[in-house]
């Protein structure tokens, strides 16, 4: 009986075993890189050596179709939960709730970044992975993304990003949390190109340059994940939000010249202004007078165009205002001058070229020197799920639309959840099989001894009979 049990143990611990060593080598790694405003066409322009490389043994779209607007928190949400904005909630760069903040004008998400409420609307793709079972680390990630989703946080993060912190450190900080098992999914972020975009424009030699920096970035991560033995098996997605173009300070539309600015409450994302009137009967009044000023497109919410998917949601407001492509809206001349400084800008609609991003992927996951046909930035969010191997939340994006990227075309896989849960089934089959060895075992020992004790009376009851004779 010893010596069956025995065995059964043993036959539990080496297939818990064998189980266990076989989710840890298939556990997948990935890591989003974030590059603000890294528009299409900027890897043809400048010398990059090392995206070249990337591609060569990856991926690269032609370009990613964004949302509208083309502007960051609407974009990078959109990338982490696969949703439009009017599904996310993160409209603009500046939100309004009514039903959040009715006793102030503009909850804004570089300004009030951190309350919840600006993000309940849509659960982000580093809090999914971690109900799955992962681990997930979202270092210097914009507008203080990793602030709390139903009370749950990144396991590892800095919030609110922290542009201080050098680029090299960034990328030592991720990989080592990597390196030590303590992620299998991480986000870092840099924010170079849109600031060269903005301040020199997108056509100038200084946008060029950061494009450069962006490349040298590149080429150091992957030298560290070298040197941490990563290269072979993490994934890493380079991805960007939208592009710029060029605007002039000439060519500013301003709002107080053409309309009396107490029939309304307004807030400027430009090129894009969202009007919030104070009565319902004052919409007709501010529509006519907007509608006839020049570079200036004006739609009520029922209105706005359908292929942007930017009516359904309480924080989009009643009047929509996009200036023409290299223009600007503003409030006034004094009011918040942005207009007076900033040479490039994003926000026009998504069906404009050079609003749209840059994609390039690689790692084992993928196909090797591809150049893919567009698809959807909400698209991203299921890669990334696939990839990580999680169960994606309801979102506007679809696995069919990138299945052309993986290595092994759309290979089935069992979800982190569903895994989990056959590593318990696969628990109890082995112990339940280990019980029913044990069970037969002490049977035959059983029946065993039954028939040595019946041969045994057997031949007791032959000797009585013999003696009766």
């Amino acid at each position: 009986m010893m010596f069956a049990l025995s065995h059964c143990m043993w036959l539990v611990i080496i297939l818990c075993q064998l189980w266990s060593r076989s989710v840890a080598i298939n556990e997948p790694l990935l890591l989003m890189v974030g590059m603000d405003a890294f528009r299409w066409d900027f890897l043809d322009r400048a010398q990059t050596p090392h995206f070249d490389d990337l591609t060569g043994s990856g991926i690269r779209a032609k370009h990613i179709v964004n949302v509208f607007p083309t502007k960051s928190a609407p974009n990078w949400y959109t990338i982490v939960t696969g949703l439009y904005p009017e599904a996310h909630g993160l409209v603009n760069n500046h939100v309004y709730d009514p039903l959040v903040n009715c006793d102030q004008p503009s909850m804004g998400v570089d300004l009030n970044c951190s309350d919840p409420l600006l993000w309940n609307q849509a659960e982000p793709i580093w809090i999914t992975n971690q109900r799955q079972g992962g681990k997930s680390g979202v270092l210097n990630f914009p507008f203080g993304m990793t602030v709390q989703y139903d009370g749950m946080i990144a396991n590892f993060t800095t919030n609110p990003a922290k542009p201080l912190i050098s680029k090299e450190k960034l990328v030592d900080d991720i990989v080592e949390l990597f390196a030590t098992k303590s992620i299998n999914f991480g986000i870092i972020w840099f924010p170079d190109v849109d600031h060269a975009c903005h301040k020199y424009g997108p056509e100038s030699k200084a946008a060029t340059k950061a494009v450069e920096e962006m490349d040298r970035m590149v080429g150091y991560l992957v030298d560290v994940l070298k040197k941490h033995n990563l290269h072979d098996v993490l994934n890493i997605l380079v991805v960007a939000d939208h592009g710029q173009v060029e605007v002039f300070p000439s060519q500013t539309i301003f709002l107080d010249e053409h309309v009396d600015r107490a029939l309304y409450f307004g807030y400027q994302d430009t090129p894009v202004f969202s009007i919030f009137p104070h009565k319902d009967d004052d919409i007709p009044v501010i529509m006519k007078k907007l509608e006839k000023v020049e570079h200036l497109t004006v739609y009520t919410k029922d209105k706005i165009p359908e292929k942007y998917h930017y009516r359904n949601n309480k924080r989009i407001p009643p009047i929509l205002l996009m200036a023409d492509v290299g223009w600007n809206v503003a409030q006034n001349k004094t009011e918040t001058p942005y207009w007076e400084t900033t040479i490039g800008e994003h926000g026009y609609g998504n069906d404009v070229s050079k609003m749209w991003p840059t994609f390039v992927a690689s790692g084992p996951a993928f196909r090797k020197g591809i150049m893919s046909e567009p698809f959807s930035s909400t698209d991203i969010y299921s890669l990334i799920c696939h990839i990580l191997r999680i169960e994606p939340r309801p979102h506007n994006g679809s696995i069919e639309h990138v299945k052309h990227l993986f290595a092994d075309g759309l290979p089935s896989h069992q979800p982190s959840v569903l895994r989990a849960s056959l590593g318990v089934v696969t628990f109890l089959l082995v112990v339940v099989t280990s019980l029913m060895l044990l069970s037969c075992s002490l049977m035959l020992k059983y029946r065993t001894e039954a028939r040595s004790v019946r041969r045994l009376e057997e031949a007791e009851g032959l000797l009585d009979e013999d003696l009766e004779a």
